[in-house]
């Protein structure tokens, strides 16, 4: 991160539905595919206890509905992600917790786009109003609501000076999201184009 920009950290959906053994990723897809993930949340985790950046984070969660993401189907295996009550999925990642200080700021999301959320949006244009010229983005999962996020941030704050970048060791991701598809390119590399193609930076 720059010394130069005031930065502002943003954890995506550090939550155990995507790292725990609990958590409604790991029990359909074995520990094997969510490796990625389980590797970068433990760079988080050592970032965080460091608080070797500066200024506040936004820890942004997710609260869903049943069958957001599997088109009303509750018998698929991602049904209850991060359905609150459900099962763990809304609960914060092992470590997580102990690293939030008193000034840092908890938004709930209900959409894969953080942006999509009053709050976070709030949040964002409070920072920036305060000085803050970098927005950057780690959490959960790189190909999907980090993206999502950071491109509509992105859009938002288009013209503002602000930069928006994501921390690519710092975001989960799965085994299968590395491996290239029948274009021949990885879904990893495909969100990497698509960030640099909108002005987002990838650490």
């Amino acid at each position: 991160m720059s010394a130069r920009a005031v930065t502002r950290l943003v954890v995506i959906d550090a939550q155990r539905a995507f790292v725990d053994p609990a958590g409604s990723l790991w029990r359909l897809h074995g520990p094997d595919e969510i490796q990625p993930g389980l590797a970068a949340l433990d760079r988080l985790r050592e970032l965080l206890r460091s608080r070797d950046y500066a200024g506040a984070t936004i820890w942004v969660r997710s609260e869903y509905v049943p069958g957001q993401f599997t088109g009303g189907d509750l018998s698929a295996g991602m049904a209850q992600v991060c359905v609150p009550g459900a099962n763990v999925d809304c609960e914060w990642a092992d470590g997580v917790a102990e690293s939030m200080s008193p000034g840092d700021l908890v938004v709930t999301k209900r959409h894969d786009d953080a942006w999509q959320s009053l709050e976070f949006r709030s949040a964002i244009e409070d920072a920036v109003g305060s000085g803050v010229t970098r927005i950057v983005f780690v959490g959960f999962q790189f190909t999907t609501c980090v993206v999502a996020s950071a491109l509509s941030t992105q859009q938002a704050l288009r013209g503002r000076s602000v930069q928006v970048a994501v921390i690519e060791s710092l975001t989960g991701s799965r085994v299968s999201s590395h491996r290239s598809g029948a274009s021949g390119v990885s879904r990893m590399e495909s969100t990497r184009r698509q960030l640099a193609a909108a002005g987002v930076e990838v650490v």
